[in-house]
């Protein structure tokens, strides 16, 4: 999924203030500085530095591999990882290993190996992500605002269909 923005804070005296300039993806330039997007190291980097400081990140989204859950051009809000543990059905930001942003659901808690992994995937995709190692998981995503309402996040429910055809992909039988 492809998202947009551009994030900057500064500091005041006893008070935060957080800027947003968002931005397509494609062609648009900020007035300031260069262009932002999930795929871009830079993104990560801010995204990292403000999520440490406990300072929840919004950006406009662009693409259709979390619809319906996210639609090209929601709005999501970004808060960092707290004590509260990455649950099944979570929408997570992760640091993939092709060193981009990724924003995807949390299919699986992977418990198989020596480290603690998730398994993901976009609510529109067939096929699940590689395992994420717990510590490259940088935020959840709290809040989704489509045409200024926010909306309900819900986990998708699989038919019967999907499932079996899960089950079948996994045994790959041919």
């Amino acid at each position: 999924m492809r998202g947009l923005v551009v994030i900057g804070s500064i500091q005041l005296p006893r008070r935060i203030v957080v800027r947003r300039i968002t931005m397509r993806a494609y062609d648009i330039k900020a007035e300031r500085g260069r262009e932002a997007t999930l795929e871009t190291p830079d993104f990560l980097e801010q995204a990292r530095q403000l999520l440490s400081r406990s300072l929840p990140v919004e950006l406009r989204m662009s693409g259709t591999c979390m619809s319906p859950a996210i639609e090209d051009g929601d709005i999501i809000t970004l808060e960092p990882m707290t004590d509260e543990p990455v649950k099944q059905g979570d929408i997570v930001l992760y640091h993939s290993r092709f060193d981009t942003a990724v924003i995807h659901r949390v299919i699986r808690l992977d418990r198989s190996s020596s480290e603690r992994c998730v398994v993901t995937r976009g609510d529109a995709a067939s096929h699940n992500d590689g395992p994420v190692p717990m510590h490259r998981v940088l935020g959840r995503v709290r809040r989704v605002e489509r045409a200024g309402e926010r909306i309900k996040m819900v986990v998708p429910k699989r038919t019967v269909t999907q499932t079996m055809l899960a089950w079948l992909l996994r045994l790959k039988f041919w």
